[in-house]
């Protein structure tokens, strides 16, 4: 099973689309919140020999897939960066609103996180982003909560705080209410701050037609997937 991340199923398939029509070994889409996977799968006489028939083509979907491909079988994303994370001996800090500690939940299901994961901060309330993260009040009065100089601030503060080499902060609109005329349900910023003076903010509309779960659960997906990112371009 090849999984990938930030790219849609439809676009995907387009990109392999020969595939599809091979029989032996044959290759087959799967999309779940966000996920795509491919099943590449083989007929013969034995494991070995089946395995011999998909390598090459599984090696053929992850050059096209690009950094959309985040891994195989039982990787996930929180795992992956948490091996790229052990590789440079880096550690990571989150800050999270609208997910309430989902991207913290995410990491430590992987087992070993403690060596990598220093902890977060769960600044639901605007008073925790300020009093406790650093966030200027008067950005978060002028701009509000859901915006990418909030998420700019929080990512700054959680990384200082916690003294970590990454940090990942959140903060959008979960629905189903909250919203406005200009923020939407599904409105969610991503900030990541590393060594170097990195500062960065990601914006994603994610639709009003999710569930609060799915929203909470696909966004911590989007910010896991910047961090890996981020740290394969190095």
């Amino acid at each position: 099973m090849l999984r990938f991340w930030g790219i849609g199923e439809s676009a995907l398939a387009e990109k392999v689309a020969p595939f599809f029509d091979l029989t032996n070994p044959t290759v087959a889409p799967y999309a779940s919140k966000g996920q795509v996977r491919l099943r590449v799968s083989a007929r013969a006489a034995s494991e070995n020999e089946a395995q011999q028939l998909i390598e090459p083509v599984a090696q053929k979907l992850q050059q096209i897939g690009g950094i959309n491909y985040f891994g195989t079988d039982t990787d996930t994303l929180a795992s992956v960066v948490g091996q790229l994370l052990t590789g440079a001996s880096e550690t990571l800090s989150v800050a999270e609103s609208c997910t309430g500690g989902g991207i913290g939940s995410m990491i430590t299901s992987v087992p070993g996180s403690s060596n990598y994961f220093l902890g977060g901060i769960i600044a639901y309330d605007n008073a925790v982003k300020t009093g406790v993260l650093g966030v200027n009040s008067s950005d978060l009065k002028a701009m509000g909560a859901e915006s990418k100089v909030v998420a700019e601030q929080m990512a700054t503060g959680v990384r200082s705080l916690l003294s970590s080499t990454w940090s990942l902060s959140i903060t959008g609109i979960a629905g189903p209410g909250g919203n406005t005329d200009t923020k939407p349900v599904g409105l969610v910023y991503i900030g990541l701050a590393g060594p170097d003076g990195i500062l960065e903010c990601y914006k994603y509309t994610l639709g009003q037609h999710r569930s609060r779960s799915d929203l909470r659960h696909i966004s911590a997906c989007y910010a896991l997937d910047r961090l890996r990112c981020k740290l394969l371009s190095r």
